[in-house]
């Protein structure tokens, strides 16, 4: 097998095409003011969009909103935008700062970002019923005159200026740690992380997930007979469904277990398992995929209540399920575990009732399958958006290992190559950094060039099963191949052994890059003294002297190396 190691095979691959990617950032710092620069809707571009000046009107509720002090844009129907032009001296990363108003939904109302013409993700404006600043996320823009359109998605959303500054440098670093939040994690967990570690921003793993329910391990093949005939490649990674494994006498044991230990330990490739959690006890169930909001009365609230009904069948659900990881376990078999997915979408029953009661069945789940079932075979995925309300769903940085997120943006038949950079840099500073950020579904899979131009480090992709795979309206079959057969992407004769893969191999720390882009400047001198005046100890390059602790010494010491009073610093002797 042709392996692709982190440090060995495709070193030169790797400097070549990233540390231009880590420092298009400090190039975006230097060339633009720090505040930003304002561009006005109205001068724009509109797509059907409507121009209102000192606009107020009535919410259907009768609440009046005032918009006054403004001349702006306002998309309503599906299909109408507003777009501007910026331009920037550098090509680089870029946060966008918009300035908005939403009366109309008190929810929230979401909407397309494009750049470009190239999608970007979508962004979630809040209820407002006067003009708000909110940032719309981070994205790439090219050296000259780029073009940042918000399209209607839910519509109905008032535009005032949009600020274009500079993003922050230290979302370039992506130095997550080998640890998992389980401390009792099992070896074969802790070498899988280790892995992943090691390969994150620097690849990205090919990954499928397969039919569910079948019976017939041959027979549920097709996504990847069909990518074998495409590529001539396998996925490293594949995705594997639990829904039918449930308690109350409902058991319908589709040898989806024995497929999961097949692919570790014969196929040697990495497993990631969800579940669609049908209503337990088909207590509310209204039709036969009581998974969705719609098709049960299942109550989240009730069934964290101890002694209800639906209590006592959560319970029993997940001892059956804890059963099956336990099985997996005993075979030496690590999985990357994504429970309760989608939850902020609501269509999912324990997503219907809000953050609060979701969390804490997450949290549930966590603890007894961690400390009562005693399951330490788990790498712990929290599905998550980008939206402003997500930091309410996201369970904690001590139960979650990754965060991910399902994509799903082709549109109007055709397919969605962009490497949605914004949404990945959302999901980053979501949990500060500290964890892997992967695309865990998908309907097309990003383009390598995108990937790798504008630095959207997704740890893997894993397209759903049938169209959203074979779909010439979601995957042509040349961009299938070109993604296989790039060095970029892992596929499963790529893999390392993952049984003996070593745990605590950290890469080598060249003390005073801490922007990563192996060099040691100006910028790392700027990103040391906010480190000082930040208290921030997350950045181990930064420790010059070895203390343990990142502070006016090192500071001064960079200072030295600079000036050319020093050729080293203390920690790295």
């Amino acid at each position: 097998m042709r392996k692709k190691t982190t440090f060995r095979v495709f070193l030169a691959l790797t400097l070549a095409v990233f540390i231009p990617a880590m420092s298009f950032i400090s190039a975006a710092a230097a060339a633009a003011p720090p505040d930003g620069i304002k561009y006005e809707f109205e001068n724009g571009v509109q797509n059907n969009a409507e121009i209102h000046t000192d606009y107020v009107g009535k919410t259907d509720d009768g609440l009046t909103f005032d918009l006054t002090g403004a001349t702006c844009s306002f998309i309503g129907q599906k299909g109408t935008s507003t777009s501007v032009n910026v331009n920037v001296s550098q090509t680089g990363l870029y946060e966008l700062i918009v300035r908005y108003a939403q009366p109309f939904d008190k929810t929230k109302k979401v909407q397309y970002l494009n750049v470009n013409d190239s999608n970007q993700g979508e962004v979630s404006f809040p209820y407002t019923l006067s003009w708000k600043e909110m940032s719309a996320g981070i994205v790439k823009l090219n050296q000259g005159t780029n073009n940042i359109q918000f399209e209607s998605y839910w519509g109905y959303t008032f535009f005032d200026y949009l600020i274009v500054k500079p993003a922050d440098e230290s979302i370039a670093g992506l130095n997550v740690e080998k640890k998992l939040v389980n401390p009792n994690a099992t070896k074969e967990a802790k070498a899988l992380m280790s892995y992943l570690v090691d390969v994150y921003g620097k690849h990205i793993l090919s990954g499928q997930q397969e039919l569910c329910g079948s019976h017939n391990y041959e027979g549920s093949e097709a996504e990847f007979t069909y990518i074998k005939e495409k590529t001539g490649k396998m996925p490293a990674v594949r995705g594997f469904d639990f829904m039918n494994y449930r308690g109350n006498g409902l058991l319908w044991d589709d040898l989806c277990a024995e497929r999961v230990i097949d692919w570790y330990k014969v196929k040697g490739g990495i497993p990631t398992v969800c579940w669609h959690w049908f209503s337990p006890g088909n207590i509310g169930k209204k039709a036969d995929n009581s998974f969705y909001t719609d098709s049960t009365t299942f109550s989240i609230s009730k069934a964290l209540t101890s002694g209800t009904a639906e209590n006592t069948a959560l319970l029993d659900d997940i001892k059956v399920m804890a059963g099956k990881f336990k099985q997996l376990q005993d075979a030496g078999v690590p999985v990357l575990f994504r429970p309760l997915h989608e939850a902020e979408g609501g269509w999912f029953w324990w997503g219907a009732q809000g953050p609060e009661n979701c969390v804490k069945l997450y949290r549930l789940l966590y603890d007894k399958f961690t400390n009562e079932y005693k399951l330490n075979n788990l790498i712990w995925v929290w599905t998550s958006y980008t939206y402003d309300t997500s930091p309410k769903w996201y369970p904690g940085d001590d139960v979650v290992d990754i965060l991910g997120y399902d994509k799903y943006n082709a549109k109007d038949g055709l397919p969605n190559g962009s490497a949605i950079s914004s949404t990945f840099y959302n999901m980053v500073k979501l949990a500060n950094g500290k964890k892997l950020v992967t695309m865990s579904e998908n309907d097309t899979i990003p383009r390598v060039s995108g990937l790798i131009d504008e630095r959207a480090a997704w740890l893997y992709f894993c397209p759903w099963y049938g169209w959203h795979l074979t779909g010439e309206q979601n995957n042509p079959v040349s961009w299938l191949a070109e993604m296989y057969k790039s060095e970029y992407c892992i596929t499963l004769d790529e893999l390392p052994d993952l049984e003996t893969y070593p745990i605590n191999v950290e890469p080598e720390i060249l003390y005073g890059d801490l922007n990563g882009d192996k060099s040691i400047d100006s910028i790392d001198l700027a990103l040391m003294k906010k480190c000082v005046l930040e208290n921030n100890q997350s950045i181990k390059a930064a420790d010059l002297d070895g203390s343990g602790s990142v502070d006016a010494i090192d500071y001064s010491l960079i200072k030295k190396y600079l000036l050319g009073q020093i050729t080293e610093f203390p920690a790295g002797k």
